[in-house]
């Protein structure tokens, strides 16, 4: 299975938001990079068979850039990629998953890194090492369990984005 980590594009600051911070949406700089950087991920052809995300606007807005880019047929919510889940909350959602899926995830920091840290080494990491729009793909064991993932690459917007320029 593989298994890309992606962090939501570049959204509205919190500090200038004045409703509910789970509808705080991309800017449109936000928006116009993370179109920049599926560009960059679409050269190295991933073929997912599932998107997931977050339910929070920002997420959503960001993996449907994903989803027109890569031409997917839906998105699917989960409470699994929410701020404040835990890593092991994926594991039930990717278990239900065929061994050859290749699944895209779109959440936030530090969750992302805590997912990442969870399924390379078996423990949440304390640290946040997503960018904005950065994606990690991973190559995992099925059935998914901690610790037995292998790190395939990990890249900043602005190396997604060169690839896109490049090819």
């Amino acid at each position: 299975m593989e298994v890309y980590l992606i962090r939501h594009a570049i959204a509205e600051d919190r500090e200038n938001w004045n409703e509910p911070d789970e509808l705080r949406p991309l800017t449109k700089e936000g928006e116009k990079k993370m179109r920049r950087v599926v560009q960059g991920l679409r050269t190295l052809d991933p073929e997912f068979t599932h998107l997931y995300s977050s339910g929070l606007t920002r997420a959503l807005q960001t993996a449907e850039i994903v989803r027109k880019a890569l031409n997917l047929e839906d998105i699917r919510e989960t409470e699994a990629l929410t701020p404040d889940a835990a890593p092991q909350e994926i594991m039930p959602v990717l278990n239900e998953l065929p061994a050859n899926a290749v699944v895209g995830l779109v959440g936030h920091e530090p969750h992302m890194s805590a997912l990442l840290s969870f399924l390379l080494a078996g423990h949440r990491g304390s640290f946040a090492i997503f960018k904005k729009g950065g994606i990690a793909c991973l190559e995992v064991n099925h059935p998914v369990d901690a610790g037995r993932a292998t790190l395939r690459w990990m890249m900043e917007p602005r190396q997604l984005m060169w690839i896109g320029k490049v090819n």
